[in-house]
């Protein structure tokens, strides 16, 4: 199985400190100063007993729109390389308990069965828990949402040292599989690319581009392969 590597995004020239970066991440916080301001007063508006139903309902797509955009806010500064990280020393086995929830919800979602295969006794990796937690939740999300329309079923399999890399290596492996699907090679290229998504046009195509700057800036290296009706998501994570 082939896997395409974001190494067309040159992230190995990135830096979550340069200028760029940092006027980014000065630029969507100001843009988030301002959507506050909308959110409050829209809401504060909606609270009137006496609104207009046409006004009450305009005002409400006027607040979901504002939190709409912080949202998409957070996912650029990520996107950008701009998300500030604090790493510690997590130990797997214990971390995948704590969410769990998360990362089941797109499968309950989706009525699609994960099947789970976690070696027992893993080493710690270095990583920010929650950002870790977005990665695992974008790779999960979109392994449920492929398998979903064909019936196809998903996997996650994680490894110590040894296993699926190198002993030398010394980096723990997961491998999120799921079946009833496949990515054409043209789409495989541009899989890390913002904007050039697998998926419908509804959705912003920016998943896997947060996911691989995230990887970069955790030194976590990203692949992914698709053959044989059959699509796996590599995550390769230095121990700590």
């Amino acid at each position: 199985m082939q896997f395409v590597f974001p190494t067309h995004l040159q992230l190995v020239n990135e830096s979550s400190d340069g200028f760029h970066q940092e006027l980014l991440r000065g630029l969507t916080h100001k843009l988030n100063n301002l959507l506050a301001v909308i959110q409050g007063f829209s809401s504060l508006i909606l609270m009137a007993d006496d609104l207009e139903p046409s006004v009450a309902e305009n005002m409400q797509h006027i607040r979901e729109a504002s939190l709409g955009v912080s949202q998409l806010s957070e996912r650029i500064r990520s996107a950008g390389g701009c998300a500030k990280l604090s790493p510690q020393t997590l130990s797997l086995n214990e971390y995948l308990g704590v969410v769990e929830g998360a990362l089941m919800e797109p499968f309950v979602k989706n009525n699609v069965q994960l099947q789970a295969d976690v070696q027992q006794g893993l080493p710690p990796i270095n990583v920010d828990p929650t950002k870790f937690k977005d990665i695992l939740v974008e790779v999960l999300k979109n392994a449920a949402e492929a398998a979903a329309p064909a019936g196809g079923r998903a996997m996650l399999r994680i490894a110590g040292p040894g296993v699926i890399s190198s002993p030398e290596q010394r980096r723990v492996d997961i491998l999120v599989t799921n079946t009833g699907s496949q990515i054409s090679p043209d789409k495989l290229a541009a899989s890390f690319r913002a904007f050039h998504g697998s998926k419908a046009s509804s959705h912003l195509g920016l998943g896997l581009t947060i996911a691989s700057m995230l990887c970069h800036q955790m030194g976590i290296q990203i692949g992914i392969a698709s053959e044989n009706n059959e699509t796996v998501v590599w995550l390769s994570c230095p121990t700590a």
